[in-house]
């Protein structure tokens, strides 16, 4: 009994731990090539297991003016993205939170669907739309296509989260003399605060590692990280899997600290929006 008790909480912490190092690997990987010299992957036969390390590439990526250049530019898009994605969705799964009106379900279905749909079967009917209203290869483009692609999700998220909080809170604040509006941005809105973090967290890391939209509808005068990556290429050498990985790692960064700083509220955030929906 004592051995199969022993098993079982064995097994119980062997498979998070399989999981981490399933996790980790790539990263350890990435980290591994970015640390290696030039010749490693250059000379016959590569010298895959040489253990001398450099920080060469680090600091070819990080003095590159453009790779600067991209890193920043999509930082701003995703912070700006992730912005309009939680106030206007918080304020859309408010209204579905508290007031009952006709179609409601239906409209949660069709907001729900909307997530469903590949990026790659409406990027030429955006980039038509885009193009008439000369809006391509701007700022404004990456962030309103980002922010509205993560709303459905952040809507259905925030939904379930809003309707934890009690309505008796509000209806203080309305005895008070808040308005409705009032009411939500003084009392339901910060009482939010763990949903706002995990929806904050998922729209960011969306639009930060988004490709076809930046690649499609920009790459000319605003150019996003994922595609500078193909920079680090030339006709005669191909691909430079050192500095491809040394730029992948640098941009790792924000969103390592963002789940640092914010991984408690991130986890909350979804599971209470899972208890009521």
């Amino acid at each position: 009994m004592k051995i199969k008790k022993t098993s079982k909480v064995m097994l119980v912490h062997l498979v998070p731990f399989l999981w981490a190092i399933f996790s980790i690997f790539p990263l350890t990987t990435m980290l591994l090539i970015a640390l290696k010299p030039k010749d490693a992957f250059m000379s016959f036969p590569p010298k895959y297991l040489s253990m001398r390390l450099t920080l060469e590439n680090f600091q070819t990526v990080l003095q590159n003016p453009n790779w600067m250049k991209y890193y920043t530019d999509t930082i701003i898009i995703a912070i700006f993205a992730a912005l309009i994605s939680v106030l206007v969705g918080s304020l859309a799964a408010y209204s579905f939170a508290r007031y009952s009106f006709r179609a409601k379900t239906f409209l949660m279905i069709f907001i729900l669907t909307l997530q469903m749909i590949p990026p790659a079967s409406i990027i030429i009917p955006l980039y038509s739309m885009f193009a008439t209203i000369n809006l391509l290869d701007t700022y404004i483009v990456l962030i309103l296509v980002n922010a509205i692609a993560t709303m459905p999700l952040i809507i259905w998220l925030m939904r379930g989260y809003f309707a934890t909080i009690p309505k008796e809170l509000e209806e203080a604040a309305y005895i008070d003399g808040a308005s409705g509006m009032k009411a939500f941005w003084s009392v339901t809105f910060p009482l939010a605060a763990p949903g706002l973090a995990a929806s904050v967290i998922y729209a960011f890391v969306r639009a930060f590692n988004d490709y076809i939209v930046a690649k499609t509808l920009a790459g000319s005068r605003v150019i996003t990280y994922t595609v500078g990556l193909t920079t680090f290429t030339n006709q005669y050498e191909g691909i430079n899997m050192m500095l491809v990985a040394a730029a992948s790692f640098t941009a790792l960064v924000p969103v390592i600290v963002m789940f640092a700083i914010f991984h408690k509220y991130f986890v909350i955030g979804f599971t209470g929006g899972a208890i009521k929906g």
